[in-house]
């Protein structure tokens, strides 16, 4: 059975990163967040965020979009992406208080 990661969303402008502890295919991302301001949430293999590029490299493998005011999503992204033992792998985010966590599994 594959291992899920859980990774906190900071808020802000941050990046929180993953390790990969062995080889699988993850499958899906699961992100709930409560926002206070506009902002993004991009998962990536480059530890350096291409949010503020509106066409990213392949290093990017989705970005959501969080609205502003006081609110709490949750979505669920099929992606389906191949990773190694010790892989890093990236979420970064922009926007004052968009707190949550993401689940890749």
């Amino acid at each position: 059975m594959a291992r899920p990661y859980v990774v906190d969303i900071a808020g802000g402008t941050a990046t929180a990163t993953i390790q990969i502890q062995g080889s699988q295919t993850l499958r899906n991302m699961t992100l709930t967040w409560a926002n206070a301001a506009a902002g993004k949430i991009e998962l990536s293999l480059s530890g350096t965020s291409q949010i503020g590029t509106a066409q990213p490299d392949n290093n990017v493998i989705a970005r959501v979009s969080c609205n502003a005011g006081t609110n709490e999503a949750a979505l669920g992204i099929p992606i389906n992406v191949p990773v190694k033992a010790f892989q890093s792998i990236y979420v970064h985010c922009t926007g004052t208080g968009n707190l949550g966590t993401a689940v890749l599994s």
